[in-house]
């Protein structure tokens, strides 16, 4: 599955200030849920399973990068969302880099295999240090959902 089938320019945002990593793992949870129509309890259960996830171990890839994921009753997709954070926050990283940039992910529960591929997918692009820098430089939605999409075309 490519990053184009899970990411739309709606759910891209640039420049945010995020304070911690429970703000941004709240703030994740509400903007998926009000962009797909759902209500305060459906944020409070995606923000419930993002921390589950994290307990299991940190989403964070290293060099700044976070891929927070969750598998979530009631969707029949895998929905993405990538953030840029104005001020990096620690995030449990293995490399002790705090995190400036997320692609979070919020898959159905029976795709097991789709979340298994994209989750690959992204972590790959992320990887590269020119992704990074490109991505980090964007300096607004439009601008870093068009990278994004630039960047998995060269793949």
């Amino acid at each position: 599955m490519k990053i184009t089938d899970v990411l739309i320019p709606a759910m891209t945002q640039c420049d945010l200030a995020w304070p911690s990593k429970k703000r941004a793992l709240q703030n994740l949870s509400s903007l998926v849920s009000e962009h797909l129509g759902g209500d305060a309890e459906q944020a409070d259960s995606l923000f419930h399973s993002f921390v589950a996830r994290e307990k299991l171990g940190s989403t964070s890839i290293g060099d700044g990068v976070a891929i927070p994921h969750c598998r979530a009753a009631g969707f029949k997709r895998i929905h993405g969302c990538l953030i840029t954070l104005q001020n990096p926050i620690n995030f449990d990283a293995y490399d002790d880099q705090p995190v400036d940039l997320i692609f979070a992910l919020v898959v159905p529960e029976e795709k097991n295999d789709e979340h298994l591929a994209t989750l690959a997918r992204i972590a790959a692009l992320m990887q590269r240090d020119s992704s990074r820098q490109l991505l980090r430089a964007c300096q607004n939605n439009e601008d870093l959902y068009n990278t994004a999409v630039r960047l998995e075309r060269s793949n």
